[in-house]
């Protein structure tokens, strides 16, 4: 008996650890999907950008923008939901009246006049690059504002249009933006400094209107067509690139709901058994019951005691399990969701329900059985 009591609850605990799991993975999930990531990552359509584009780059972006669809057109050296890989050591920076050295690690994206409009980066403090100011395209640095706080100036405001000095290149400071989740969220937002360096350009990045996505394709296909007839038109939106990072995350997801669903499956199929067994046992003292007068509601309740109080065992012991695990796999995303008690209260809800309904035509049986066939054969 101690056996068979045992088994119901050790597979009704791995059932609990699995239910809680998925319930975690799908909240991660969609917080993930939610979060405000300080850009726009929608109806943003990418691109390889070739070298022989520069030469012809201004006409062909006036080609493109002249459609109403196509919103805005930006190059750089790497665009969202990539690493961010480029470095070129630490900058100088002001202190006092002169520069002083640090031990900062900058990541270096070069990135056109067009970038922060076309995804949507809000300016903090200062300005954007311009076409209009020559000194841009070499001697001017961005900088977010997760590097202000790695720097330690208390206020960015007072460094803009300050000496700066970033890859051996004394320049100025122009402006300081907004944080925004470059990487996945499994990283933290790192230091970055933006710059202006034609021939570090990769990507092309094409901002188009949701309405008109169809004919902005269109547009955008036969102007590459027209500039660069040599080299296929292969784009991807930046959501699926944006979605593709949490693809893990995703099977994750998948697995634990298809194996909650058979650990539940065959913990129920242990609980039948337990629950067949214990109503043929009791067999006759539910029939002297009957005859005392006993309800239909306090039968099931006799019936039903033992195993809500097997369940609630099992969760005792899922609990902690289910916390300690679920806390481990939170913690490899620097931006993740809170642990919730809810989610362990509805997990416990829903492996009562289980329970209840797989016993309940054994109970309900026993209960509504006649009393004096029960007795005869005793």
């Amino acid at each position: 008996n101690f056996l068979r009591k045992g088994l119901v609850v050790f597979q009704f605990t791995i059932s609990i650890v699995l239910i809680i799991g998925t319930l975690i993975i799908f909240k991660q999930l969609n917080y993930l999907n939610s979060r405000n990531l300080g850009y726009d990552k929608d109806q943003v359509v990418t691109l390889p950008y070739y070298g022989e584009l520069a030469e012809s780059y201004e006409p062909f972006y006036n080609e493109l923008t002249k459609s109403a669809a196509i919103k805005n057109v930006a190059r750089s050296s790497r665009i969202p939901t990539g690493r961010l890989l480029d470095s070129y050591g630490s900058p100088r920076v002001l202190k006092g009246d002169s520069l002083v050295d640090s031990s900062l690690d900058l990541k270096s994206i070069s990135v056109d006049t067009e970038f922060f409009d076309t995804y949507g980066i809000g300016i903090a403090s200062g300005r954007k690059f311009s076409k209009e100011i020559k000194t841009d395209d070499s001697l001017s640095f961005i900088i977010n504002k997760a590097a202000v706080k790695e720097i330690g100036w208390g206020s960015e405001q007072e460094y803009i249009d300050k000496e700066f000095q970033y890859a051996d290149v004394k320049g100025k400071l122009v402006g300081v933006v907004d944080d925004f989740h470059f990487e996945s969220l499994h990283q933290n937002i790192r230091p970055m400094i933006f710059l202006q360096r034609a021939n570090n350009y990769n990507a092309l990045s094409i901002k188009v209107s949701g309405a008109e996505m169809k004919q902005g394709l269109e547009h955008v296909e036969k102007v590459w067509k027209e500039f660069l007839p040599a080299r296929p038109f292969d784009y991807q939106f930046l959501s699926e690139r944006y979605r593709d990072l949490y693809s893990m995350e995703q099977k994750q997801s998948q697995l634990f709901t298809t194996f909650s669903g058979l650990a539940i499956f065959i913990a129920s199929l242990g609980l039948f058994g337990l629950a067949t067994f214990n109503t043929l046992q009791r067999i006759k003292e539910i029939g002297i019951r009957k005859v005392m007068g006993a309800s239909i509601p306090s039968i099931l309740t006799l019936l039903s005691k033992e195993i809500i109080l097997l369940i609630l065992i099992a969760n005792v012991i899922a609990w902690p399990l289910a916390w300690y695990f679920t806390s481990r796999w939170l913690n490899t995303f620097a931006y993740h969701i809170e642990m919730d008690l809810l989610l362990y209260i509805i997990s416990a809800g829903m492996a009562v329900v289980v329970a209840l309904i797989t016993v309940s035509t054994q109970t309900i049986r026993a209960a509504l059985s006649n009393p004096a066939k029960t007795l005869r054969y005793e």
